[in-house]
């Protein structure tokens, strides 16, 4: 990987050539210009994002809602901004954003999945980023605490609007009637 002084473009990013001991040990993305790996997920990740996938998707096509895509799955929010969320849903009205090479705009709800490797980007740079992009919805699961937060976007910032841990659901506010019991997210 090279080493970078300045900000570098999603199209400088996606044009880069990684070594392959980087591509096997990392997943990489850009945050403000910058390159920031990620360990891939964990068995426990996967498990939870399936379970979140099939009951998100399965409310979003049966009131046909829009589209609801799923890491690896590049989302373009700016020229200095390529991240792969792990939960990418973007309403009916906004399909135009969705290309075959990725979501190029701002989704209406995002998901991250955080790792004791991956909370501080996904409650920092990435809370902040999705935050200053007016993603109108933000869910930050967390297997270790087997908890759910959902933060909506309000016009000074995001507010945490519905939590649940261990036991009891969650509610979205951008996917209207949508509840998610925590007890079955988590294996």
């Amino acid at each position: 990987m090279q080493t970078l002084t300045k900000p570098i473009t999603y199209q400088e990013f996606r044009e880069m050539e990684f070594e392959e001991q980087e591509l096997s040990e990392f997943i990489f993305e850009l945050i403000d210009g910058e390159i920031v790996p990620r360990n891939y997920p964990t068995a426990s990740h996967q498990s939870a994002l399936f379970e979140l996938t099939m009951l998100i998707g399965n409310h979003v096509k049966a009131n046909q809602l829009g589209r609801v895509l799923f890491a690896p799955f590049g989302v373009v929010l700016n020229d200095f901004d390529d991240v792969q969320p792990d939960l990418i849903f973007v309403s009916s009205a906004r399909q135009e954003i969705i290309r075959e090479d990725g979501v190029f705009g701002v989704p209406d709800l995002l998901v991250e999945i955080i790792s004791p490797s991956s909370i501080k980007t996904d409650r920092g740079k990435k809370f902040r980023l999705y935050e200053r992009m007016n993603v109108a919805e933000y869910w930050i699961v967390d297997i270790n605490n087997r908890s759910i937060e959902v933060y909506q976007r309000q016009e000074t910032g995001y507010e945490l609007m519905s939590f649940a841990a261990e036991t009891g659901a969650v509610e979205s506010f951008v996917l209207t009637g949508l509840r998610v019991e925590v007890s079955g997210l988590f294996m």
